[in-house]
């Protein structure tokens, strides 16, 4: 037995290989090892209760190919390690009415969840007569679609907490109410908790590792870090917030990257990063794709697709926005936020595309290019149908968008008809339809429009001398660790624009 040394103690490593041979071949073919952290969880019904009926906190190795039942809160404690192979199904008990009757992972240690291509792992609610799954009919009702009601309490990471990975794993229905120990992870009584909740005020910042994986349904932010560093990599997210909400909303003291992500149907914004007066944060966004985003929050001023507010920078290059309220906001002022980090901001190299520039009716607000009187600006190789205005003393930009430019700008995707979702209600729509695919037909125009690490000209890194924390961390970041079971897998930024490249280095997902 071979022993590993891993950051929350001594694990043991347990390689189990199988060998087959064909008669008359030499092949051999010898499959992944299975990792074994600690000892195995052979119970399936957690958590288990000590002799007072206390429930014991996790540790150890979930098995594959095993379903497990959560009935009440689990947790890890600080220094443990939940370590989860690939084909994991882990059933959660939830109905969404209390903190009590909504089980929450809390997180104090580290949890990997080892999912593959192959053998995805779950986190989802198990269904009964009165707890229902959503399907494709919901298209675009919050208030009565299964994928808002929060069964169950997602993932909750203490203040010591080491590392959260998950990868190729799904996430579903999360959102459940806090109850009586809220205000320890910043919170209220009542309030809705996030899919993902980290925020490290130890010596030492954790770790968010999630990449390849699924999140679906939540009645708030998917994502709602802070004080940790962060590789956010090739997920999808749809059906994220009932009236409002992200899929990933990044607070103050957090630094990394989110590339190659799929965010559909989302509340509010797809990507949002924003710090706090005095607590900066720099997070590197490229190469995303973001549709249908931002038209179930009514509010005027939190944008729609990706959005920068408070002391946040980053490099923000290779994006795709189609048929989002609003396109690229570097923020100067919203209801919430104030202004965005312009020194360590830069962008270009964005697609926006608009089905149309007409008012969408009622209350709705228009499909915008860019939201005027912000600091956003058309950089030189941005494609989108916005005119650059007189620029204010305070920096903000006063330019308009042009109404004729509506489905100029089509990414020209191999499955989603840009005009057509933009018809009637279909902008609103939550569910990815069945067969869509965001690849780039042969003669998109963002084929060959973004940075790469070899380009030159309109395809070179970009670089701002005078930014320090631009210059510090780079682009990439990398400031997690970097493979191996418990690093990251990053996808560095590619020729072309969006999630899903010519060369298919990019998302992996089908839908």
């Amino acid at each position: 037995m071979k022993k590993i040394l891993f950051k929350s103690g001594l694990v043991a490593l347990t390689a189990i290989s199988v060998i087959s041979c064909k008669k008359g071949s030499e092949n051999v073919e010898i499959s992944k090892p299975l990792l074994i952290v600690g000892q195995s969880i052979s119970d399936t019904i957690l958590p288990k209760l000590d002799g007072s009926g206390n429930a014991i906190p996790l540790k150890g190795t979930m098995l594959a190919g095993k379903t497990y039942h959560i009935k009440a809160d689990v947790t890890i404690n600080q220094g443990d390690t939940l370590y989860i192979q690939p084909g994991v199904t882990v059933l959660i008990e939830g109905d969404g009415q209390s903190a009590k009757t909504s089980p929450t992972i809390y997180v104090n240690g580290s949890l990997v969840s080892d999912g593959s291509k192959t053998a995805q792992n779950w986190f989802t609610v198990m269904e009964t007569s009165t707890v229902k799954k959503s399907n494709p009919t919901y298209k675009d009702d919050a208030a009565n679609d299964p994928a808002f009601k929060g069964y169950w309490g997602g993932f909750q990471c203490g203040p010591n907490a080491s590392l959260l990975l998950l990868r190729w794993s799904h996430v579903e229905y999360t959102g459940s109410t806090w109850g009586e120990n809220a205000k320890d992870y910043g919170a209220k009584s009542g309030d809705a908790k996030f899919t993902i909740f980290m925020n490290s005020t130890g010596a030492q910042k954790g770790s968010l590792i999630v990449e390849d994986s699924w999140f679906y349904g939540s009645k708030d932010d998917g994502i709602r870090p802070n004080n940790i560093y962060m590789s956010i990599m090739r997920n999808t997210f749809s059906k994220m917030g009932g009236t409002g909400g992200e899929a990933t909303n990044i607070k103050d003291g957090v630094y990394g990257d989110m590339a190659y992500n799929l965010t559909y149907g989302i509340a509010t914004n797809g990507l949002k990063t924003s710090g706090d007066i005095g607590k900066p944060m720099v997070v590197n966004i490229y190469n995303n794709t973001v549709v249908n985003c931002g038209f179930r929050q009514t509010k005027a001023t939190r944008n729609g697709s990706i959005n920068t507010e408070t002391n946040a920078g980053g490099f923000i290059y290779n994006n795709i926005i189609v048929n989002c309220k609003a396109g690229l906001r570097i923020s100067y002022a919203s209801e919430k936020g104030k202004p965005s980090d312009t020194l360590n901001t830069m962008y270009n190299n964005n697609l926006t595309a608009i089905g149309r520039g007409n008012a969408m009716g009622g209350a709705e607000q228009y499909m915008v290019f860019i939201e005027p009187n912000q600091f956003t600006q058309k950089q030189s190789y941005d494609l989108n149908g916005y005119v650059n205005g007189p620029v204010a003393s305070n920096g903000t930009n006063a330019g308009t968008n042009t109404a004729n430019d509506s489905l100029k700008y089509d990414p020209m995707f191999v499955n989603y008809d840009m005009a057509a979702m933009s018809l009637e209600r279909n902008y609103r729509v939550n569910q990815i339809p069945a067969g869509a695919d965001f690849h780039l037909k042969s003669n998109s125009p963002a084929i060959g429009a973004g940075v790469f690490a070899t380009g030159t000209g309109k395809n070179a890194y970009p670089k701002k001398a005078s930014a320090p924390s631009l210059t510090q961390y780079g682009f990439p970041m990398k400031v997690v660790a970097q493979g191996g079971t418990f690093g990251a897998n990053m996808s560095a930024p590619n020729k072309d624009l969006g999630a899903f490249p010519t060369d298919n280095s990019g998302n992996q997902h089908t839908y």
